[in-house]
């Protein structure tokens, strides 16, 4: 085949073949969204299939207790086995009953036919007075007064001054506290006390609390008010869940999470639970405390925890931690699922074990946490799938926020959810909750506002700030763009982070590639592809130059070499043995020649002039350009 035909050819493949390559990649790249939902429930399944089979193999009656919790709340699996284990109290281990196990064995046997009214009364005869918690009596007024504590059966009068400074203590239960005198501190002997507050003017009471090491107070929900010569009634009631006389932190948490799910008061618990929640960080109290209060800010806390904005390690398990810190989010907030992707992209990958995260309790407490399924857990005689009814299962404070009622006889997959009877009410930041949206270069301040970022309408690394404007970031911050790695775009790609160090203009983010990502775009095959079909068709085209210029690197720059001896120009003829038949072992070497001189024999072959390698050298020169 002529050189201009190879030629033509490999162009026409090359125009042919590069945009199908490029278009594939493109194809990957645009179907991997609508995949990923098929994906995700590919591997839900897989995770199911996976517990089940390792809850076989193993059998129920050789797990531990908390495998057989987590195998009943994900699967329905191992009933019998768990309700084997308990004392005589309906309480957990029977060995010795201690707070978490009875309340998460509460937990998981609520989502049967079991009657859980023994755990209940079990763990609320488990309580006593924290001491690190330490109590004021408020009162509040617009103008001077005076007022009569009344408790023993004793009226107490103090004065209250224009700056809400209060003259004096009221007996022996009410002391003038610190730094100035504003509140009265409940001696701890009086917290059974009732106190009955009457002033000459309008006035307000409630009860404020901090622990007693910290300057932080917390104010109660409950604030009574009365015009002059009205009567309000305070009394302290401030309990955790004990081992012994010893508050029991976690195992009030979970305690408190349980008896909320059965309908029972946890009010009295709260102070407690959220004084003390910096000194147990490791439990994750901000995921309890918002399913228990339903307050934005802790919520806040608990998203701003997330490590590389993908999973929770505060214990040093990050499987368990980020289930418990999804136990109470019933929305999908972006931390949320970022979260739900990396637990997919860390699933085992091979063995039997393939589809679970480790062992059976957290592929257990991550499927029911995270993917709970109601036709694979167990469902009450007579009772009805919820969702299958039309009702939604969601938090009993998220019914409470759209005016639901709560269907008891409906059940719920989620650890704690229930069943209402109104749809979970989604709000948008400016339209519903009236907030601005600020963007990963600004922040709400603490002090006047509130993050939320549970609104609908938010980006990712945008926040809404409820009752106050954004405020931009002072902290030294660097351009995105300043580095070819990095980007800014309304939203980053699944194979890219989003980053804060850097910014953007307007309300961009900036994205850079994860680790080990390809970037996206085309991939570095197709390059590379491309670049070796360039050097083939420049070999080609200077093929001849190319062959001179080889020669002298290897003759060390001497001369030229002669043509052949016979046959067509540039080959050697086959050399033969006499019968005519060419020789096996014979080296066959290809030699490299200009083309003959007619002018000249072919036994006395041109040398080049100085000149003329100098003008092919320059040239070979130029196509390296």
């Amino acid at each position: 085949m002529k050189r201009g035909a190879v030629l033509v050819s490999l162009f026409i493949s090359i125009i042919l073949i590069l945009p199908l390559v490029i278009a594939a990649d493109e194809t990957t790249t645009d179907t991997t969204t609508t995949s990923d939902a098929t994906s995700e429930q590919s591997k839900i399944s897989q995770a199911y299939d996976c517990l089940k089979k390792r809850i076989d193999d193993k059998k129920c009656s050789a797990l531990n207790l908390e495998e057989k919790i987590f195998s009943l709340l994900a699967v329905g699996k191992c009933q019998t086995e768990l309700v084997n284990e308990k004392s005589s109290e309906d309480c957990w281990p029977k060995s010795g009953c201690d707070i978490k196990s009875t309340a998460l064995a509460g937990l998981a046997l609520s989502k049967t036919s079991y009657n859980t009214q023994g755990i209940e009364e079990w763990l609320g005869s488990q309580n006593t007075t924290p001491t690190d918690v330490v109590w004021y009596l408020q009162i509040i007024s617009d103008t001077a007064t005076t007022c009569d504590i009344t408790y023993d059966g004793i009226a107490n009068s103090i004065s209250i001054n224009e700056d809400s400074q209060i003259s004096s203590s009221a007996g022996s239960c009410l002391s003038l506290s610190e730094g100035g005198g504003y509140w009265l501190m409940v001696s701890p002997s009086c917290y059974n006390q009732e106190f009955d507050v009457k002033c000459s003017t309008g006035f307000k009471t409630n009860l404020i609390y901090k622990k007693r090491t910290s300057p932080t107070v917390y104010v109660s929900e409950i604030t009574h008010q009365e015009s002059a010569m009205g009567t309000t009634t305070e009394k302290i009631n401030s309990f955790c869940f004990a081992q012994g006389s010893v508050c029991d932190y976690e195992g009030s948490l979970w305690a408190a999470l349980f008896l909320k799910s059965t309908q029972n008061s946890v009010s009295s618990y709260l102070p407690y639970l959220v004084t003390m929640a910096d000194e147990n960080t490791e439990y994750i109290p901000e995921s309890f405390l918002w399913g228990l209060t339903s307050y934005p800010d802790f919520r806040n806390e608990l998203l701003n925890k997330q490590k590389s904005n993908e999973y929770w390690d505060e214990s040093g398990d990050k499987f368990y931690d980020t289930a418990l810190a999804l136990l109470n989010i019933d929305d999908e907030p972006s931390a949320k699922k970022n979260a739900k992707q990396w637990l997919l992209s860390v699933q085992d990958k091979r063995g039997e074990t393939a589809g679970c995260w480790g062992g059976i309790r957290n592929t257990g407490f991550i499927l029911a946490s995270v993917w709970p399924d109601s036709s694979e857990s167990i469902i009450i005689d007579g009772e009805e799938d919820c969702e299958d009814a039309g009702n939604d299962c969601m938090l009993e404070s998220s019914c409470d926020e759209v005016s639901g009622n709560i269907l008891s006889d409906y059940a719920c997959a989620g650890i704690s959810d229930i069943c209402c009877d109104k749809p979970m009410q989604e709000k948008a930041c400016t339209a519903d909750l009236g907030g601005e949206i600020c963007n990963s270069n600004e922040f709400c301040p603490e002090d006047t506002g509130t993050e939320d970022s549970s609104a609908t309408d938010l980006s990712r690394g945008e926040v809404c700030c409820v009752d106050a404007s954004c405020e931009q970031k002072q902290t030294p911050e660097y351009d995105c763009e300043d580095s070819t790695e990095r980007e800014c775009k309304a939203s980053c790609s699944t194979d890219e982070d989003s980053t804060t160090i850097y910014i953007c203009e307007g309300n961009d983010i900036c994205c850079e590639k994860k680790a080990g990502g390809d970037g996206g775009g085309i991939k570095w095959w197709v390059w590379v592809l491309i670049i070796l079909i360039v050097l083939v068709i420049i070999g080609i085209i200077f093929r001849d130059k190319l062959r001179i210029f080889w020669f002298r690197l290897k003759s060390g720059g001497k001369g030229r070499p002669s043509g052949p001896p016979s046959g067509r120009p540039g080959m050697y003829p086959f050399p033969t043995t006499p019968s005519g038949r060419i020789p096996q072992a014979m080296p066959m070497q290809r030699r490299i020649f200009p083309p003959a001189q007619t002018s000249q024999p072919r036994t006395a072959p041109r040398v080049q002039k100085k000149s003329e390698i100098d003008e092919v050298l320059k040239k070979l020169k130029e196509m390296g350009r």
